[in-house]
């Protein structure tokens, strides 16, 4: 994993982004309104076997770790990936 450039807008960062974690970026806003700790706690629940709320297929080997990459981008950025997102549909 690698660091997000804030000095980028959200659109050039997720267009830079392996398909996977665009996937991820993506089924976050869908599934989760946008909320990366409400899908990190998902992730959480599902491996350790407790019941979850959505079946994931992520082929990515640390998606805990991109999530929090991904949310403090938006933090520190100050604008998210939404516009993104709602232009890929």
């Amino acid at each position: 994993m690698r660091a997000l450039d804030i000095a980028l807008p959200p659109e050039a960062v997720y267009r830079g982004l392996e398909p996977p974690v665009q996937k991820l970026v993506m089924t976050t806003h869908m599934l989760y309104g946008g909320r990366w700790d409400d899908c990190a706690e998902d992730i959480r629940r599902r491996q350790a076997g407790r019941p979850y709320l959505y079946r994931l297929q992520l082929n990515i080997d640390d998606p805990l770790s991109w999530l929090h990459c991904l949310k403090d981008y938006e933090a520190a950025r100050g604008e998210g990936f939404a516009t993104v997102i709602a232009g890929d549909r």
